[in-house]
């Protein structure tokens, strides 16, 4: 409980578990006893509390616990990243065909230029 969920103040760990805070501060601060034997484990698996229990003394926990500084931008919404540009807008028409000439021709352009640039 004390690793698992700092949040929790001592008294609501002492009602939980039916301990004291006394011993729960020498757990913390490995103090106790027989703190090098202890292991952590599942309190609700050990019969110790519920799992309702548990889970409400958490929720208090946190709720009043306060709330972290703002760290800055986050994730846009989905809504405004979906935002289509005018060319995204149309698709295009899956029956249009693409003229081979003008292709080719930008090929060869494009292939034209490299040559030029490697004669210089």
């Amino acid at each position: 409980m004390v690793r698992n969920h700092p949040e929790l103040k001592d008294s609501q760990i002492g009602k939980l578990l039916g301990t004291t805070k006394a011993t729960i501060a020498q757990v913390r601060d490995r103090s106790h006893w027989n703190s090098s034997n202890l292991t952590p484990m599942d309190p609700v698996a050990l019969g110790l509390c519920s799992q309702i229990d548990l889970d409400a003394a958490v929720r208090k926990a946190s709720k009043d616990a306060p709330r972290p500084a703002d760290s800055g931008p986050t994730l846009l919404p989905a809504a405004e990243t979906q935002i289509l540009t005018p060319a995204q807008a149309a698709p295009r028409d899956e029956d249009e065909e693409l003229d081979a000439e003008s292709v080719f021709a930008k090929l060869k352009s494009l292939k034209g230029n490299v040559q030029d640039d490697d004669d210089e």
